[in-house]
């Protein structure tokens, strides 16, 4: 079972970093021809935020049954680069990359102008993406 959820936490980081990426780009095309959101602008986004979350459950699973999880939380550990990565680094930048991503959502849902949307999501989830790139693994 942890193998198998080990695996899948992996491919779907790429999957959900191709999905941020393209909100991104899709945010930053929104704003440089100064369209307004439409339903497509809001699906994109929407696939880009679900893509984390649910990266997020998975990773959660892995973190409480992985031998380098919450299992490898010590004194130990923080000497231990690569231990400090997987048990500390690691999810808590990623949980703070995903509060970046939801923010972003959020705050471009609540916005009334349209090139704000972009402007919110195309920051926000930039940010996100960013602490995700710099603790993968």
């Amino acid at each position: 079972m942890y193998i198998l959820l080990k695996n899948l936490h992996g491919i779907f980081a790429y999957l959900s970093l191709i999905l941020i990426a393209a909100s991104v780009a899709y945010a930053m095309y929104g704003l440089t021809k100064k369209i307004s959101a439409n339903k497509t602008s809001k699906i994109i986004f929407m696939m880009g935020l679900s893509a984390v979350h649910l990266q997020l459950i998975i990773g959660f699973l892995v973190y409480f049954l992985s031998p380098l999880g919450v299992s490898n939380i010590s004194g130990e550990m923080m000497k231990n680069p690569v231990s400090r990565l997987y048990a500390l680094e690691h999810p808590i930048i990623m949980a703070l990359g995903i509060a970046l991503v939801t923010f972003g959502y959020v705050k471009s849902k609540k916005s009334v102008e349209g090139n704000a949307k972009f402007r919110n999501v195309a920051i926000f989830y930039t940010l996100g993406m960013l602490c995700f790139l710099s603790r993968m693994p």
